[in-house]
């Protein structure tokens, strides 16, 4: 548990990324409601007691709060933070002609609306990557195999030396970085590759096994693997204009999607390491290792921090994918659970039930918890909490 019980940097590191994190998503509802006419009451940064707050012009309470973990949009009818309608209030309004309450407005407004904060952690993460690969490029070792361990996954499924990895699980590879990152959410998994051997196109076949690591903070992790070594010493590098930047940003924005979609898929099908899986304590942890990673010595400091500031930046833009994704599961309270109702008030030509609705929103926050409560348990088993209590017993 060392690695979460650290300086006050992994606090800060945490809060920076997680703030900036909600303050996108959340601007991205706010924004679409006001283009489309929906009344905000108040737009918060955090929970608890209020340290910050102003009302504009039009009537919305910005504030910042104690606790400044999480946030969210409160749009005129709703009853909580959650934007559960308040029934009684809609049903007032529209006795009184009052027509910019958000539950008020045609579907199709709700629909953009909810749908925009998702889409604002989509596009945040698209211009982050742009911005830094058009201010730094990026360099990558080439998908060529250099040996194949004998006995492994790769060696099974008839890779040889010198083949030159082009697409894997259907995803165009570019780099031996992109073949790690697709096989170690593969584990048990067939996976389909194509190489390029001696100019000729081959299929290959195989099942990533699973096997122990350890990862950036010190712990031992399962992932998938194919037993394949990159040739070392050689790295490519790449310069990027605006057009080329966005075009690659945005692919890896969608590789991101399509990679946390698959990971979900295996992990319903009881086939992916729940290993990986994380909570809030790692996340916590992540960040802060990030963003107090020390300088080499005193005068490479101010270096060190300004590239520390950076990668939280860029791990925000990670993190922001995954919260965007989570946002739009069909679970009732998440954004995606909303989209679900609207979608059949659509069909329907009305409305859910009042009871219904508010079955589902408890339901929802039920699997939500439940879902935090696991993650957290995982979280702990991760950081070997279980162990030491063990060894305390012994």
């Amino acid at each position: 548990m060392q690695a979460i019980i650290h300086t006050p940097g992994f606090v800060l590191s945490f809060v920076f990324v997680f703030t900036l994190i909600v303050f996108v998503h959340e601007m991205g509802h706010f924004l679409a409601a006001r283009a489309l006419g929906a009344k905000v009451d108040v737009f918060s940064i955090g929970f608890g007691k209020r340290l910050f707050q102003r009302t504009d012009r039009y009537g919305t309470l910005w504030q910042v709060s104690l606790f400044p973990i999480g946030g969210f949009v409160k749009f005129a009818g709703d009853s909580g933070a959650a934007s559960t309608p308040d029934f009684e209030a809609i049903k007032a309004a529209q006795s009184e002609g009052h027509g910019n309450l958000f539950h008020l407005l045609p579907v199709w407004r709700r629909s953009i609306i909810v749908a925009a904060g998702p889409f604002m952690n989509f596009l945040f993460a698209i211009v982050i990557f742009a911005i830094l690969l058009m201010s730094f490029g990026s360099s990558s070792i080439p998908a060529r195999i250099d040996s194949v361990e004998p006995n492994s996954p790769a060696a099974l499924a008839g890779f040889m030396k010198d083949d030159l990895i082009v697409r894997a699980d259907g995803r165009k590879v570019k780099s031996f970085a992109d073949v790690a990152a697709i096989v170690s959410i593969a584990a048990n998994e067939p996976v389909n590759f194509v190489v390029e051997r001696a100019g000729v196109s081959v299929t290959l076949a195989a099942v990533p096994g699973l096997v122990e690591q350890t990862d950036p903070l010190g712990n031992t992790i399962r992932i998938g693997y194919l037993g394949i070594r990159a040739a070392t010493g050689v790295v490519e590098h790449q310069r990027y204009g605006p057009i080329g930047a966005v075009a690659a940003g945005t692919s890896k924005t969608w590789n991101s999607i399509t990679d946390q979609l698959k990971f979900m898929g295996r992990l319903v099908r009881g086939r992916g390491s729940v290993d990986m899986l994380g909570g809030p304590l790692r996340i916590f942890a992540y960040t802060g290792a990030v963003g107090t990673a020390p300088a080499a010595d005193v005068q490479s400091a101010p270096v060190s921090l300004a590239f520390r500031i950076i990668n939280l930046i860029n791990l925000a833009a990670l993190l922001s994918v995954a919260i965007g994704l989570v946002n739009l599961l069909p679970v009732p309270v998440l954004d995606g659970g909303h989209l679900l109702y609207y979608a059949f008030e659509a069909v329907t030509g009305r409305p859910l039930s009042e009871n219904t609705q508010l079955v589902g929103f408890k339901v929802g926050l039920a699997l939500i918890l439940s879902l935090m409560v696991f993650a957290t348990f995982n979280d702990l088993r991760y950081f070997g909490l279980f162990e030491s209590i063990g060894r305390l017993f012994s």
